[in-house]
Order: C-alpha cells, then sequence, then structure tokens
C-alpha cells in the first residue's frame, strides 16, 4: 500500500496543481486602503483696512520744479530752415494769356508742318501773320 501511495501521491499533487480544465485561476488583488486627503493650507485671518495716513509732509525746501512746472526745463534749440530763392512768377495774368495763345498757334503751325501742308498755303500764311503781330501792351 505504501508503494501505491507513492506513485500516486505525486499524480494527486500535480492533479491538484493544475485544477479542472479551462479554469481561470483567481489570485487575490492587493486592498488599497483610501489615503487622507491632505489638509487644507489654513485659511489666513482677514486683514483690517487700510488706514488713511493723510496727506504727506512736504519738505522743508518745498517741492522740486520737475513737479510743480510742466513742460521742458529748458527751450530746445529751433532748428534753422534753409533759405530758398522766391518762386519765379511767369508774369501778370494777361501776359500769361498772351504766352499761352502764342504757344497753340506754334503748335498749330508744327502740326501743319508734319502733315506736309505747304507754308504757302492760306492756313500757314494766316498762322504766320498772328504770330508776327505786335503784341499789345
Amino acid at each position: 500500500m505504501i508503494r501505491r501511495v507513492a506513485i500516486w501521491l505525486p499524480l494527486v499533487l500535480i492533479a491538484g496543481l493544475a485544477g479542472p480544465a479551462g479554469a481561470v485561476t483567481q489570485t487575490a488583488l492587493p486592498q488599497f486602503l483610501p489615503q487622507p486627503s491632505p489638509m487644507p493650507p489654513p485659511t489666513p485671518a482677514p486683514l483690517a483696512p487700510p488706514i488713511n495716513p493723510g496727506y504727506a509732509a512736504a519738505p522743508p525746501n518745498g517741492l522740486s520744479p520737475l513737479l510743480t512746472q510742466p513742460g521742458p526745463l529748458y527751450e530746445l534749440p529751433q532748428p534753422t530752415s534753409p533759405v530758398y530763392p522766391p518762386p519765379q512768377l511767369p508774369g501778370p495774368i494777361d501776359q500769361q494769356k498772351i504766352q499761352a495763345y502764342r504757344n497753340g498757334l506754334i503748335g498749330q503751325q508744327w502740326q501743319l508742318q508734319r502733315q506736309s501742308v505747304s507754308p504757302g498755303s492760306a492756313i500757314s500764311r494766316e498762322l504766320q501773320q498772328q504770330l508776327n503781330a505786335p503784341d499789345p501792351q
């Protein structure tokens, strides 16, 4: 009988350790105890409202001029502007009109020359007479 037990004992132990086929073995998970939350920091005691100390005492030698007088303490030199010659006006209004009329006649004469109009044509002679007319001054 000892012999039978000696043969069966290791088989039973192996079978017992293996457990039933397809069975899931569960192991005990460690249970964590809830940790106590840290204590909130203590609330500081409320402060008393500030007290108005009143007007500040003026210094014995008076306030600085920087505080009492607005503006710069000294004047900055003004930049010098360059001197330009006076503009050259073309002349009185009537003289400008006469010059514009004369320039227009010269332009017409130039266009006629570009169009190969002969200088002896009536239009060219009329333009030349108007250009040669004395200036009414």
